[in-house]
């Protein structure tokens, strides 16, 4: 039997809930050449049981004897994976019947791609819809947003296996963060290609403002992340250590921001080769006034000032500022 084109790997830990309306979506892709792998990290859920109802062929099992970790479960998915791209599905989200049709027809159109994704839908527990995530398609606007976070739905992801495993090593265990440090690494063998349909959709579980506080306060904590960021700005925009450190601190640990010195360093940095559209600018920068309002509302009062100041432009590019400073005060 030839290999597939499509490798769908699929892990899946304790996700009896959810796992089998993933592999029904995958099992009913219009674009017929691929394996499905689902790698069961040690579920103590039925997860198992539920993925053997399914009597396709191309579908695999692989069941690791203990939970060892996501890193652990997509390199041993890797390891199995026969087919020339690797195409991601998480087991709690879900794909469009077309998806693999339509990233097909990416590659085909951009062989020089190495990273293929698509916009996502925002779902909740129940799959209702809650929003949209709108990465950049184009190769120059996702470096630059790359440099300051990871816009990519890692369920969304194609890229090419013997690259990555060969090559890359696979997945590196970068606590929370393994996707971004793939995704830069892919980045420097090639460029990516965004869809902008929405081929998937991205189960958002809900979290409170107290969680957000303690997911920045995780990554101000990892090392990974800050290193990834980091390495993405000096290679890109040419930052200078003081800029580098500007940013992290801005995105990771906004109690000690320099907020005026981070806008006057971003505008310097958006004249440069990548040259950002004004709307991912301002994408960003709200995006950013969400994450530090949910750690201090007078510090996002104080980041709001500084745009203003340094940036008159990039803030009236904001939605409804005047509306976002009331509800602010109001937490004060």
């Amino acid at each position: 039997m030839p290999n597939p084109f499509f490798s769908v790997l699929l892990p899946a830990f304790n996700a009896k809930a959810h796992v089998g309306a993933a592999i029904r979506d995958i099992l009913a892709q219009t674009f017929r050449d691929f394996e499905l792998l689902v790698v069961d990290d040690g579920s103590t859920d039925g997860t198992s049981e539920c993925v053997e109802t399914f009597s396709d062929p191309r579908l695999r099992l692989i069941r690791l004897p203990a939970n060892q970790g996501l890193v652990a479960a997509l390199n041993a998915g890797l390891q199995e994976a026969r087919g020339k791209w690797i195409a991601r599905q998480d087991a709690d989200d879900r794909s469009r019947r077309d998806r693999l049709a339509k990233q097909a027809r990416l590659l085909s159109e951009n062989p020089d791609a190495v990273l293929v994704y698509s916009q996502a839908r925002l779902i909740d527990g129940h799959g209702l819809w809650r929003g949209r995530l709108r990465p950049p398609l184009e190769d120059a606007g996702l470096r630059w947003d790359f440099c300051f976070r990871n816009p990519i739905p890692h369920t969304s992801a194609v890229f090419p296996l013997h690259l990555v495993r060969e090559d890359l090593g696979g997945y590196r265990n970068c606590k929370a963060c393994e996707d971004y440090d793939l995704w830069s690494r892919l980045l420097r063998h090639g460029k990516a290609v965004g869809s902008a349909e929405t081929l998937v959709s991205y189960r958002n579980h809900a979290s409170s403002i107290m969680g957000q506080e303690h997911a920045v306060q995780a990554e101000r904590e990892n090392p990974a992340l800050r290193e990834i960021m980091s390495k993405n700005l000096q290679d890109w925009l040419d930052a200078s250590k003081e800029e580098v450190d500007l940013v992290a601190s801005a995105w990771l640990d906004p109690k000690h921001a320099r907020w005026e010195d981070y806008f006057t360093a971003t505008n310097r940095l958006a004249c440069g080769p990548l040259r950002p559209h004004p709307a991912l600018l301002a994408e960003q920068d709200f995006t950013l006034l969400n994450r530090v309002a949910a750690v201090s509302a007078a510090i996002a009062l104080e980041m709001l000032s500084a745009l203003k100041k340094t940036s008159p432009d990039r803030y009236a590019s904001l939605p409804q500022p005047r509306t976002f400073i009331t509800r602010l005060l109001k937490r004060i």
